[in-house]
């Protein structure tokens, strides 16, 4: 049994676990994908403190991994979280790990576009990070959406490709920095108030994108689609009875929720890492109340 589960290696699970390591606490970190979380897809972080010039989001990436070691993390698919027999119980894809803490810091997942139909062939095309297509070139690409997600992704692919931002409002709802440098940045196109209606593939392989707009129908084409329309928390995995129950394992202290799961729209990695700073303090504190309680219990 492990001491502490923590699932999620992200900036606010790394933060926990530094924390445990610093209390002497044993923990075993779950991550599917990549150890950094997120941070991997910002173009430019401006409010990490100690790095007074920014820092680009794969350098804080590596930073962290950096820090917490990427051979201590397991790195596995979690399935499933439950509560049996007076303890937590994970199931990944490998195997199952038991723990009498769980620390939540699966970050959230993007909300799926909709409004069109999307074929098994447009589904390659169709993307919602940058993980497969950060080091394409020379590509036509559309970013939906209007938040800081949709416009540091703009600005990243935009260092080698011409991109599109499509925003089916005229209101955007990204940091003012980011929107000016997109619109100074001559790789980057705006389209307010318009909205994809229909897609299919060319006999020369590019995607033709059918939009609406106040000037009527709009026509582009595409290589890709990068999808960014906002984030939900990823807790797909959570059992029912978990779920049901947090509230109480919270209070008892035994279950945490860190960072940008918990966090809606504050989702910034120095507060991520304050929840799992957090997280770790709570956890040390909560074992030692009951070493202490165990101890009265056998004078």
């Amino acid at each position: 049994m492990d001491d502490v589960i923590i699932i999620g290696g992200g900036p606010a699970g790394i933060a926990t676990a530094i924390q445990l390591r610093r209390h002497g606490i044993k923990w075993r970190l779950i991550e599917k994908l990549r150890a950094g979380g997120l941070i991997w897809n910002a173009n430019w972080v401006e409010n990490y403190p100690g790095f007074p010039r920014g820092i680009s989001g794969p350098e804080l990436g590596a930073l962290f991994v950096e820090q917490i070691g990427l051979p201590k993390i397991t790195m596995d698919g979690v399935e499933k979280l439950c509560w049996s027999d007076g303890v937590f119980e994970v199931a990944t894809e490998q195997s199952i790990y038991k723990s009498k803490f769980v620390v939540v810091a699966s970050g959230t997942k993007p909300k799926r576009l909709s409004g069109f139909y999307i074929n098994h062939d447009l589904e390659t095309r169709i993307f919602y990070d940058l993980e497969t297509i950060k080091d394409v070139c020379r590509k036509k690409l559309i970013v939906i959406g209007s938040g800081d997600i949709a416009y540091d992704y703009a600005l990243n692919l935009a260092k080698n490709n011409s991109v599109i931002i499509l925003n089916h409002s005229d209101q955007t709802k990204c940091l003012e920095q980011l929107k000016n440098k997109a619109e100074k940045h001559q790789n980057i196109k705006y389209y307010p108030k318009t909205k994809i209606v229909n897609l299919h593939i060319n006999p020369e392989g590019n995607m033709n994108v059918e939009c609406s707009s106040p000037f009527g129908l709009k026509r582009f084409q595409s290589d890709y689609i990068v999808g960014a329309i906002g984030r939900e928390p990823q807790i797909d995995y959570i059992s029912p009875a978990v779920l049901k129950n947090a509230a109480e394992f919270e209070k008892k202290g035994i279950l945490h929720f860190v960072g940008d799961v918990k966090n809606g729209l504050f989702r910034q990695a120095a507060i991520a890492v304050g929840d799992g700073i957090s997280a770790g303090m709570a956890i040390h504190h909560r074992i030692l109340e009951n070493a202490n309680e165990s101890s009265l219990i056998h004078r």
